[in-house]
């Protein structure tokens, strides 16, 4: 029995009861290696092969000079449907946009009359940065996957935030980075979702989801042509 394995993965569980017991949201900062340590009563090295096996979890993310900080993936893997391995990316890419029709308008029109003041600055900034992204011709998946599971948290079901994760797709699976027009549409469309959250229009919030996606399959349809 590998005892060196074993404490790694009782370290990494009590990382993860530390990040419940003090209700740490995505983003938020862990105590450094030697608090852990020392909180833990195991040695640094330890704690360091834990948090190495939380990263590729997807419950923590090491940012180089700054810490370690609490994942927006939450714990849930890029590809935990094992999507990649069907083989028609287009087809794999357009039924995920037909599950996003079904749930994201309803999410969105949730998150006008549920989010708080914080939520929606969040969704701002994470607009931003998706729109810098398209806007310069940049690979923008990740970003866009944060944007739309932020509406996804600020819905108040405590649930679908995952779900928001998967659907969007692992990047792998998602069609090149759309061209002129297409990418100014994307970028008006989220502009218009978080002006009805902001307002708290939840019919508008409910539309303009419904045209983003819309926005979406016809990029996704173009993408697959080339």
């Amino acid at each position: 029995m590998d005892t060196g394995k074993l404490l790694t993965e009782k370290v990494a569980d009590d990382i993860v009861r530390t990040i419940i017991g003090k209700e740490l949201k995505p983003g938020d900062k862990l105590p450094n290696e030697f608090e852990l340590a020392a909180k833990l009563g195991v040695g640094r090295s330890t704690v360091r092969e834990a948090i190495k096996a939380l990263v590729s979890r997807n419950v923590v993310e090491i940012r180089r000079g700054a810490g370690t900080f609490v994942s927006d993936r939450s714990g849930v893997s890029e590809d935990p449907l094992g999507l990649q391995f069907l083989g028609d990316t287009a087809r794999v890419a357009t039924d995920l946009l037909e599950l996003r029709f079904m749930m994201e308008p309803r999410l969105a029109s949730l998150a006008a009359g549920n989010s708080t003041p914080e939520q929606i600055a969040e969704m701002m900034q994470l607009c931003d940065a998706c729109e810098r992204k398209m806007l310069d011709g940049e690979d923008f998946s990740e970003e866009n996957t944060r944007f739309h599971a932020a509406i996804a948290r600020a819905s108040g079901n405590v649930v679908v935030p995952n779900l928001a994760v998967i659907l969007c797709g692992p990047p792998s699976m998602m069609p090149g980075t759309p061209s002129g027009q297409a990418r100014e549409e994307l970028v008006r469309t989220h502009r218009e979702i978080l002006s009805a959250i902001a307002a708290r229009d939840g019919m508008a919030a409910y539309d303009a989801m419904l045209l983003h996606l819309a926005q979406c399959r016809r990029s996704v349809a173009e993408q697959s042509l080339k």
